[in-house]
């Protein structure tokens, strides 16, 4: 008789669990049906605008010199207001999400026993990866289908010869001896706005129709990254901010913050940022920007410098460049880890090839090349002083 009793006791907690459950769909309704529909036809768009053919000229047009400028400059006045790296927040969360979404979706799908939650998990990450693209692209991305720099400014056309280069090599040793007394003598406070007014210069002259916003540099999480990959900074797209690596010497920070500010300014590859970068710290009025960016040129050209052409070049150079040039080698190494730097920067160049940059991370050195051709030309860019 007990035993009867606890069957029907059951049976009507079975039933009124039915009843409960339909009040609770009644006030809870499951998600509408629209969600997946949307969140494929966001994959859809994500993976057209990654293969849709992008006109040059017409992204030149109303993107490079309309739309970009105007969104540069909404953009980053707003992320220079928050004190903290929005990119930082945006990967914590992105982590967390993803996280809680496939812990959840393997749970579902190993209670039900159907991959189905999985698949849900799958398509919903997918979309959120789209956006997230997508948005790159509006942001900032689409700065790599623009015509090229050295196309934009009508550079003489023709490779540097090997004399050329060494030229280069010979001028960047007698800059960086001239401007180590007056660098190291002057007010590296003030060094940041000295870039500012020179990068500004420098668009005037390019006819950018409204100046650059610069972006308030951020300490990052990433930070311990950077030093693990020999990296110096990031622009990093999603709200335009400048990331630097915090270890970066005073002769070299002014080299970098014109590198990135002119990723901002809407040069995406890596040869046209080296490029206005070099034109607006040696033309500038601050010894430290001019020394700065005369150590860079004289690093690359080094590279690309052999035999007794680079032996005798570098046999001029000054005790004071040689123990700088010296403490960023041993910065850029006393963290770096080679697993990390070869797996982070083989990323990088398969993203610069995605992106259009057929040279890859090799692009960088290409700022040579744009600087023989442009001495060419004459006027065309700023000489030691």
């Amino acid at each position: 008789m007990r035993d009867q009793r606890g069957v029907e006791r059951s049976v009507g907690d079975a039933a009124l669990s039915d009843k409960a459950a339909a009040v609770v769909r009644r006030v809870r309704p499951a998600a509408p049906r629209f969600v997946p529909a949307a969140r494929t036809a966001l994959v859809v768009a994500g993976l057209a605008a990654a293969v849709v053919p992008r006109p040059a000229d017409l992204v030149e047009q109303y993107y490079g010199r309309r739309l970009y400028p105007a969104l540069q400059r909404l953009v980053t006045t707003a992320s220079n207001m928050v004190p903290v790296a929005l990119f930082d927040v945006v990967i914590v969360a992105a982590a967390a999400w993803c996280l809680w979404w496939w812990t959840a979706a393997a749970r579902a799908a190993w209670t039900r026993g159907t991959v189905a939650p999985l698949g849900a998990a799958l398509l919903a990450t997918g979309a959120v990866g789209a956006a997230g693209y997508l948005w790159f692209l509006g942001a900032w991305g689409l700065n790599y289908a623009r015509p090229p720099l050295d196309v934009r400014l009508g550079l003489p056309a023709g490779p540097p010869s090997d004399a050329d280069v060494a030229s280069l090599l010979a001028l960047a040793v007698d800059g960086a001896n001239d401007e180590y007394a007056p660098a190291h003598a002057a007010d590296a406070g003030a060094a940041d706005n000295a870039v500012a007014r020179a990068l500004h210069a420098v668009e005037a002259r390019q006819g950018r129709p409204v100046p650059t916003v610069p972006g308030r540099p951020k300490p990052t999480i990433l930070a311990p990254y950077f030093r693990a990959a020999g990296v110096d900074g990031l622009t990093a797209p999603l709200a335009l901010e400048t990331l630097l690596n915090p270890d970066l010497l005073a002769v070299e920070r002014p080299f970098v913050l014109a590198h990135e500010w002119a990723h901002l300014s809407g040069y995406a590859p890596e040869a046209d940022a080296n490029f206005v970068a070099w034109l607006s710290v040696t033309a500038s009025e601050h010894p430290l920007l001019r020394y700065s960016g005369w150590l860079f040129v004289l690093s690359e050209t080094a590279r690309q410098v052999g035999g007794d052409a680079r032996r005798s070049a570098l046999d001029r150079l000054a005790d004071g460049p040689r123990r700088d040039l010296a403490a960023i080698a041993e910065r850029a190494t006393r963290w770096r880890v080679d697993l990390v730097e070869r797996a982070g920067w083989r990323v990088y160049d398969r993203y610069l090839r995605a992106q259009g940059v057929d040279e890859g991370i090799r692009s960088y050195s290409r700022v040579v090349e744009f600087i023989v051709r442009a001495r060419r030309a004459g006027a065309g860019a700023p000489l030691r002083p």
